[in-house]
């Protein structure tokens, strides 16, 4: 069929209009193509940056390009103010379009930079907030694994490795459930499941997840993570002294961290590097290497990262015993410490720190610090002990929110039931509860009675243990003086002892008057009893001492059942400590930690063998006492390192 030259012409003009149109679209307005097709997205550093200073800041286009030039800006410049600045923006226009993509992608960028300038409480923080704006907008299972694992990596930096291993192990189970349609799955929890069985000394299984990590990395040509994963593997030859096959895996993980830029990683891997040839003993190749770590560190906003180029260093000088150097790098080191959150880098610290002063023979500075890298051991087992029984809560009520969906459906079912019969047991309920209130009432009348009994009972033993034997001393004492005198053959030594044994005898009854007024149960009177004994045999020997009480104490009563005790094991505590410690200094400490009254007496003597059997009854008595009151005494000691005593009573209950 033939075809008019009118319709002709319409087709020409037709074509003409829609060419001039692509074109004028591609050369003048080349980003409404771009909108259009968002995989248009420029990919280098310089075209994402003219990007995002060039197009229209509305829609979801400028939105998702923000997040690959933050992420460059980040791992390539250690811009993060810059960084940051475009995450608010983000947001902003995220919230307003409400894309909930990029709602996650500006917490995502503020929670890396806080990972990566050693914040990892804010990181978590943020973190978190990812998690949840994924579960409101029902976003992709990618995305809530990698909440999971970033979560994972927060704990873990936090040095909570419990909670750590419970969030892992959480985005394992996600990415494994979903694998079809998750496009590039994530290698991170993999390696954090590693990190935790490497601190559990589980090396075989720590090289098993890292190797997993690893092959699924390399499958999605993912070189960052491959990278890491050959840094982790080389961490475990360390661990198991095997320095030549660490540094071979170091080498390969700084290789591939140089290939992308990933300077965190170099900096990591150029630590390791340095101290695998400090064990080898090749110092000019470990400060090489250790260099040229302190350079990038100094660049980036990381504590712990500049605090490991120190210690690393330090290490290096105290092997060649140069100390001066070594000091010096220690010192800036420890100047970090209050940047630092992972409670496990700050005991790091401290730990290089006893080692040295231990080896030079500053053994006042060593014992210092080894105090406080108890406190550190401590306190890391204590929290990871806490958030390990939160996060398993948190867990198991995840786990079982189904059942407890079908558990309401079907109360839901018997509600009507339930209406029936609530004024039956309600009726119940009150005749229970009066019964039960004067059982209670009743219990409370004997147990009253019980503690006045028993308080008298206590009373009538300390007049006849310690007050009657004294004063059946003086009286012998004084009737032998008398004998004397007839005989004109009068001792003054026996004077002096009955002056004594008269002092002793009211000391004692003070004591005991002290106890059983009910105005001495605040902390307060305890406090001032202890000082007022302490201070004047403290001065006397011209010992220089610390008190320190924390304020929370002041709330604080103690009953008389336990207040006399707690002072006589802490006055026999001093005691010792004046007597026989040859100490030049002691520190008196008392604490309120988690409804535990902790004291702490130290002091930088000569110390003893704990394991040494004394004459003395003194330790034995404090001991008894202690068990009585259902108190912890622990007393440490080593010849030539002081002494360090620790009562712990729950004084609330």
């Amino acid at each position: 069929m033939g075809t008019s030259r009118k319709t002709q012409e319409g087709k020409s003009r037709n074509t003409f209009l829609f060419s001039f149109t692509l074109l004028f679209l591609f050369i003048v307005y080349p980003k409404f193509i771009l909108a259009q097709d968002p995989a248009i997205i420029p990919k280098t550093k310089d075209s994402l940056a003219i990007f995002i200073k060039t197009y229209p800041k509305q829609d979801t286009v400028f939105v998702r390009a923000i997040r690959p030039y933050a992420l460059k800006l980040i791992y390539e410049d250690l811009n993060f103010k810059k960084a940051d600045s475009l995450a608010n923006v983000q947001k902003a226009l995220s919230e307003k379009l409400k894309y909930g993509r990029g709602i996650y992608f500006s917490y995502l960028i503020k929670a890396i930079i806080s990972t990566n300038k050693s914040q990892p409480r804010e990181a978590l923080k943020n973190f978190k907030n990812c998690l949840e704006v994924v579960t409101n907008y029902k976003l992709h299972p990618s995305l809530i694994e990698a909440s999971l694992n970033n979560i994972a990596v927060a704990f873990d930096d936090l040095g909570q490795r419990d909670s750590a291993l419970v969030y892992a192990m959480r985005a394992i189970d996600v990415q494994e459930k979903n694998i079809k349609i998750i496009k590039f799955p994530d290698s991170g929890p993999y390696e954090m499941v590693g990190d935790i069985y490497k601190y559990d000394k589980h090396y075989d299984r720590a090289i098993e997840y890292y190797m997993r990590g690893q092959q699924l990395a390399a499958k999605y040509d993912n070189i960052k993570n491959v990278a890491i994963s050959e840094n982790s593997i080389g961490n475990i030859y360390d661990l198991k002294k095997q320095p030549n096959d660490a540094i071979k895996h170091y080498k390969k993980a700084l290789e591939l961290a140089d290939s992308e830029k990933y300077l965190l990683l170099q900096t990591d891997a150029l630590s390791n590097l340095g101290r695998m040839y400090t064990q080898l003993k090749n110092y000019p190749e470990a400060l090489k290497y250790l260099n040229k770590n302190l350079e990038i560190c100094k660049v980036a906003e990381s504590s712990n990262a500049l605090s490991t180029a120190y210690l690393a260093l330090a290490d290096v000088y105290q092997n060649q015993k140069n100390y001066t150097q070594a000091e010096k790098y220690l010192t800036e080191a420890y100047k970090l410490n209050d940047q630092i959150e992972d409670i496990l880098d700050k005991k790091t610290t401290i730990s290089a720190l006893v080692d040295f002063y231990a080896e030079t023979g500053n053994y006042k500075k060593a014992y210092k610090f080894s105090v406080q890298e108890k406190e550190f051991a401590d306190s890391l087992a204590a929290q990871n002990s806490e958030q390990l029984r939160q996060d398993l809560i948190s867990k198991y009520e995840s786990d079982k929110k189904e059942e407890q969906i079908k558990i309401m459906q079907e109360e839901q079912k018997n509600a009507a039931f339930r209406q029936k019969t609530w004024i039956f047991g309600a009726i119940l309920g009150i005749l229970l509860a009066g019964f039960a209130f004067g059982y209670v009432v009743n219990r409370n009348r004997l147990k009253q009675l019980q503690a006045s009994q028993k308080l008298r009972n206590q009373i009538a033993a300390d007049l006849h243990d310690e007050i009657g034997s004294t004063l059946s001393s003086i009286s012998i004492l004084s009737e032998l003086v008398a004998f004397q005198q007839k005989k004109e053959q009068f001792n003054p030594e026996i004077m002096t002892q009955v002056s004594n044994d008269a002092r002793n005898v009211i000391e004692k009854m003070d004591e005991i008057i002290w106890t059983i007024n009910p105005d001495n149960d605040e902390f307060y009177n305890l406090e001032t009893r202890l000082k007022s004994y302490a201070i004047p045999m403290l001065e006397s020997k011209e010992i220089d001492f610390k008190f320190e009480f924390s304020q929370d104490l002041e709330s604080i009563k103690i009953d008389m059942g336990k207040r006399r005790d707690i002072y006589l094991i802490l006055k026999e505590a001093i005691n010792n400590l004046v007597k026989y410690s040859a100490s030049k200094s002691a520190y008196i400490e008392g604490k309120l930690i988690e409804n535990k009254l902790i004291f702490k007496i130290i002091d930088t003597g000569i110390g003893f063998d704990i394991n040494e059997e004394s004459n003395r009854n003194g330790q034995k008595n404090m001991h008894n006492r202690a068990k009585k009151i259902g108190a912890d005494l622990d007393i440490q000691s080593e010849v030539g390192k002081g002494t360090l005593v620790i009562l712990s009573i729950n004084v609330l209950t």
